[in-house]
């Protein structure tokens, strides 16, 4: 058959013996072990630490806003954005876990995350992108060391580098990070 049909059944066919073709040759696409084992994330920098965060909490990844202060919170609420017409909470992560604000630069970024009825952005040092890891190579014990521990839930080792896994979930909940008042 021609690669340029001239009426419409050759039309249909052409695209039934496409369709065949693709059926026979394409590679097997199942949800097989490999990837039932693989657990991603958003991986990110706060100060010296690699940290990953699952994407179920995230929302977007943006560059530093604009923000307007809001007078009497604590100095880790660098204040309000407005992000195409919805008013996001601007926080700083390192601010609240450590006491010490994020300088804002080139790279600076905001994890804009979503839990339940809260919505807020975080401030990090630096975006990774995606992260892959094998499941089977989780090690409960990572971030462990740490301050803040409560907010870990373990990591991984890849090419060298500690991954600690942040639990969104245990922040958001956090009566510490949700009393946001002086």
């Amino acid at each position: 058959m021609s690669l340029s049909p001239q009426n419409p059944q050759q039309i249909i066919q052409l695209l039934q013996q496409m369709e065949e073709y693709s059926k026979n040759n394409a590679a097997t696409l199942s949800l097989d072990e490999d990837i039932k084992n693989m657990w991603s994330g958003i991986g990110f920098r706060l100060a010296d630490h690699n940290f990953v965060v699952s994407m179920e909490f995230v929302r977007e990844i943006m560059k530093f806003p604009a923000v307007s202060q809001v007078p009497g919170s604590k100095e880790w609420v660098r204040g309000i954005a407005n992000i195409r017409g919805n008013l996001l909470p601007i926080f700083d992560l390192q601010g609240f876990l450590d006491n010490v604000l994020t300088p804002i630069k080139q790279e600076t970024r905001v994890l804009s995350i979503a839990r339940d009825q809260l919505t807020a952005g975080l401030i990090v040092d630096e975006i990774y992108g995606m992260k892959y890891f094998d499941r089977t190579h989780f090690d409960p014990g990572i971030g462990h060391d740490m301050k803040w521990q409560a907010y870990y839930s373990g990591g991984y080792h890849s090419e060298g580098e500690k991954w600690v896994i942040f639990n969104m979930q245990q922040l958001v909940e956090s009566r510490d990070f949700l009393n946001v008042a002086n």
